[in-house]
């Protein structure tokens, strides 16, 4: 092909299929980076997604439509795939809530951007969603990133703030004009995206973890910690300034910018119970007894408050683990023949 000739494509999408092909061909497509599982113990009928993939030669852009699911990256599947790249996600909409790191608990919203560590372990149970995918290797990203080992694995750019809302125009600019971008100019687009996305992602963590310390300061994570570890006890604002010897003013400052300590406490006893329901190991526990463990005193306020947070009601949320430990394993032989050359695109992607 002529270096002036147009940048590979390829299509993939399920709307000719019917029934559960559709979400058997979607698992096959996805399946050279996540292992995929439906919400509950069966795919709906009606499930969508597609994918329209571009190579840069060095750099992989994806723009993806999908239903509700679930994905992951266990352990063993990561020791098993060796795919070794970074994995950046704009939700233009929808989202999710997960893990990365098997604990570290994560939330995504529209408009917002993340960054995956494909060597490294996640969870997540996404909403209906639009995402605009970056694969981006490993070495290319050592470049601008100032190391081959950055940590970046479960960073989220938020849509409303500067670097977030800078980074998401970028994305938004090359998705529309990547159908005119050469062979001989994909170099020069791939040097650019990976420099954009070094000066807003790793300054995030700086910037962010400096207003941490100077405006929020040490106190702000100890009162996280003690959070995080008593979630099933009173948490009420009198009794964390008592505990902590501060003022009521103070500890409304420091979780302002978290929405306020309520909310914090709020979400993250929801997100408590939401892996509690999730884990196939707690298949035995009761909603109420989940509610009561997350620190929630009426199951009639958890489950209300569960679902409008989630879009999910708490049985929802059970039915996914059930439908993890359902979920089998495909065959290439079953994939399409776009699904068989984008994975090899991220097999053997590099610089």
């Amino acid at each position: 092909m002529p270096s002036t000739g147009p940048l590979p494509s390829t299509i993939f999408a399920t709307d000719q299929l019917v029934g559960d092909e559709r979400f058997e061909a979607w698992r096959c497509s996805i399946s050279v980076i996540f292992d995929v599982a439906p919400v509950g113990h069966e795919p709906p009928k009606d499930f969508q997604a597609s994918v329209t993939a571009r190579h840069l030669g060095a750099l992989l852009v994806g723009d993806l439509n999908f239903g509700r699911q679930q994905f992951s990256r266990g352990s063993p599947r990561v020791a098993r795939d060796g795919v070794d790249h970074y994995l950046v996600q704009w939700y233009r909409s929808g989202g999710f809530v997960g893990q990365h790191d098997d604990g570290v608990d994560m939330e995504v919203r529209p408009g917002d951007i993340t960054v995956f560590d494909l060597g490294r372990t996640q969870r997540t149970y996404a909403q209906p969603s639009r995402v605009l995918s970056l694969v981006v290797p490993r070495e290319i990203a050592a470049e601008s990133f100032g190391g081959r080992d950055a940590d970046l694995h479960g960073t989220v750019l938020r849509q409303g703030t500067a670097l977030g809302g800078l980074l998401s125009d970028y994305l938004q600019s090359l998705h529309q004009r990547l159908p005119d971008v050469t062979l001989a100019e994909a170099p020069a687009v791939v040097q650019a995206t990976t420099q954009m996305l070094a000066a807003c992602l790793r300054p995030s963590r700086h910037t962010h973890a400096q207003a941490r310390v100077e405006l929020q300061g040490v106190t702000l994570e100890r009162i996280q910690r003690h959070i995080l570890q008593n979630l099933a006890a009173p948490l009420r604002p009198e009794l964390l300034c008592q505990h902590f010897g501060i003022s009521r003013s103070l500890l409304y400052r420091l979780f302002e910018p978290l929405g306020g300590v309520a909310h914090y406490v709020q979400q993250r006893r929801l997100l408590r119970a939401f892996h509690a329901l999730a884990s196939p190991a707690n298949r035995r526990l009761r909603v109420a007894e989940v509610a009561t463990r997350s620190g929630f005193s009426s199951e009639a306020h958890f489950s209300r408050t569960f679902r409008a947070a989630f879009g999910l009601t708490p049985s929802d949320v059970r039915a996914m683990a059930g439908g993890a430990l359902a979920a089998a394993a495909g065959t290439a032989s079953q994939a399409a023949p776009s699904t068989v050359e984008y994975a090899n695109w991220v097999r053997t992607l590099q610089v």
